[in-house]
């Protein structure tokens, strides 16, 4: 059995014009849909069952980079991620927790 993997999309997009707003907006809407959650502002993350089921949002990820946009992704394993320190406002938390697959029988 393979370690659950975490996939992380840091980014910085311009925002300056309208179109810049949108085109911000649109990628982040793209992570959100695609089941990413917002740890802080531009770090977005996912986990996954393994790095393989990662690639294709990886690629798509990618490919939605908006002109200008700088991204970087990275992963780590559920078991390292599990272990980061989380301060929020001098209150020492746990880092969020795994979302388990639901799978949906008709």
């Amino acid at each position: 059995m393979t370690d659950p993997m975490w996939l992380f999309v840091i980014f910085d997009l311009p925002s300056v014009t309208d179109s810049e707003k949108k085109a911000h907006a649109r990628f982040r809407n793209g992570l959100l849909r695609r089941g990413f959650c917002m740890l802080q502002w531009s770090v977005y993350a996912r986990c996954y069952d393994r790095e393989r089921s990662a690639e294709s949002d990886r690629e798509v990820i990618a490919t939605a980079v908006p002109r200008g946009g700088r991204v970087r992704m990275i992963s780590i394993t559920d078991r390292q991620f599990g272990r980061m320190t989380v301060i929020d406002g001098y209150v020492r938390k746990e880092p969020e927790k795994r979302l388990e697959q639901v799978v949906v029988f008709d």
